[in-house]
């Protein structure tokens, strides 16, 4: 049978690992959730520098200029991708790093408000995408409707989420050894007035 000693530090061991379990779950999903926020918030400002570079030509149809501030959107393979979509679909512009990469971005239901989801581009690729859609005021009696597309591949943001977790359980897992000999330690001198104890009531029954 196990003794008081051992039976104290199997149970504050199991509340221990529960306390920073539940904590480690909690930092982690709290820490998931702001890079997740953080990744919205980026998008949102490439958007707006479609949307600031945008204007209207002389026939009143929309035009991105070929060079823009983000340089990520010139270059193929960086993984940040933009497009400009009439209200029927048809498109207007795609990034140059877009080559040879076809993506299905979902229509918009509402203009003036983001729309922000994760989907599955080409070859399995996950990516982050936020659309937001605007009307634009060709004249006095005409305005059409445009779709802004910004996408980006997920792996920055998952290579952010892994390196975060194994740092997180890694200290966890070092704090609960410590505390774990801490706990022993003070309960093997808080006992020990019993162990003494029991060798006297020992000593006595023995004669």
């Amino acid at each position: 049978m196990l003794s008081l000693n051992a039976r104290l530090l199997v149970a504050a061991s199991v509340v221990l690992a529960a306390f920073l379990g539940l904590t480690g779950l909690t930092v982690d999903r709290a820490f998931r959730d702001s890079a997740l926020a953080a990744v919205r918030e980026r998008l949102q400002a490439q958007i707006y520098i479609l949307l600031g570079a945008a204007d209207l030509d002389g026939s009143g149809a929309l035009v991105v200029p070929e060079t823009l501030p983000e340089a990520r959107f010139s270059t193929p393979g960086t993984g940040l991708y933009g497009q400009v979509s009439t209200a029927a679909g048809q498109v207007v512009w795609r990034s140059p790093s877009m080559l040879g990469t076809d993506i299905p971005f979902p229509p918009i239901a509402k203009t003036g408000v983001g729309e922000f989801r994760e989907l599955t581009g080409p070859h399995g690729t996950p990516l982050f995408v936020l659309g937001f859609g605007v009307t634009w005021e060709v004249g006095p009696d005409r305005a059409d409707r445009y779709s802004f597309y910004v996408a980006e591949s997920r792996k920055a943001f998952d290579q952010q989420v892994s390196g975060f977790r194994r740092s997180l359980w890694g200290w966890l897992a070092a704090a609960a050894l410590v505390l774990l000999a801490v706990q022993g330690s003070i309960l093997r001198w808080s006992l020990a007035p019993l162990r003494k104890v029991a060798r006297e009531v020992a000593e006595i029954e023995t004669g």
